[in-house]
C-alpha cells in the first residue's frame, strides 16, 4: 500500500477535512516524490496537514521543507494532526522570501504572493492540487515576463473529476514531448466525458 491511501483515509475522518487534497492528487505527488529528490520544498496552503504528512518522510532527503498556512485554526490542527515533524520541516503563516529557490513548490492555497514566483528554481516543478486557474495564470505571466520556458500538464483521474497539474520550468526536450502527448490525451478524455454528460474537473463527492 502507498503512503497516500492511509493518509487520505485518516484525514478524511478529521475535523476540517472538506478541503483536503484528493486521493488522486496525493498519489500523484507521492509518485513524483518517489522519482525525484527535491532538496528544498515549499508547500503553500498546508491546511490541516494532509500533504505535509505525505512530505514528512521525504524530509530525510531534503535540506528543508517549508509549510505555509495563514489560518490560525488550521495551523493548530496541523500541529495536532502531524504524526511527527522532522527537524527540517517548518510551519509559517506566510511565505518566507528565501534567497535560495525551491526545487518543488506544492500549491494548495492562496498564500503565494504575486511577486513570489522567483522562488521556483530553474528546472523546478510546481505541483498544483486541483485547478487553481488564477494562480496558474499568474505563474505563467511571471515566468513569461522573466523569459523562462515552462509547460503545464493536467492530470485528471479516470472519472474526470478534479485532479492536479504539474508545471515544469525549463523542461527538457523529452518533457515537452510528454507534455504535448499528455495534454492531448487529457483533452480528448474531457471531450468524451462532456459528450456523455459527465462533469469535468469537479470535486468528487466524499473525495
Amino acid at each position: 500500500m502507498t503512503l497516500a491511501q492511509p493518509i487520505h483515509s485518516r484525514f478524511r475522518a478529521s475535523e476540517g477535512s472538506d478541503q483536503i487534497a484528493s486521493l488522486w492528487a496525493l498519489e500523484g505527488l507521492e509518485a513524483w516524490l518517489s522519482d525525484n529528490s527535491p532538496k528544498r520544498v515549499l508547500e503553500v496552503g498546508a491546511g490541516i496537514g494532509t500533504i505535509s504528512t505525505l512530505l514528512a518522510p521525504f524530509c530525510r532527503l531534503s535540506e528543508f521543507v517549508v509549510c505555509v498556512e495563514d489560518d490560525p485554526w488550521c495551523r493548530s490542527q496541523w500541529g495536532r494532526n502531524m504524526p511527527f515533524i522532522p527537524p527540517g520541516m517548518h510551519l509559517y503563516d506566510k511565505v518566507p522570501l528565501y534567497e535560495q529557490p525551491f526545487d518543488l513548490i506544492v500549491l494548495d492555497g492562496p498564500q503565494m504572493p504575486l511577486d513570489g514566483w522567483h522562488l521556483l528554481a530553474r528546472g523546478g516543478t510546481i505541483f498544483v492540487e486541483g485547478n487553481r486557474r488564477e494562480q496558474r495564470a499568474a505563474l505563467a505571466t511571471h515566468l513569461r515576463a522573466a523569459g523562462r520556458s515552462f509547460v503545464q500538464i493536467p492530470c485528471k483521474p479516470p472519472d474526470r473529476t478534479k485532479g492536479y497539474w504539474l508545471v515544469l520550468a525549463e523542461p527538457e526536450p523529452w518533457e515537452w514531448v510528454w507534455a504535448l502527448w499528455r495534454k492531448g490525451r487529457e483533452g480528448w478524455l474531457d471531450f468524451k466525458a462532456r459528450l456523455q454528460g459527465r462533469p469535468v474537473g469537479k470535486r468528487k463527492e466524499g473525495a
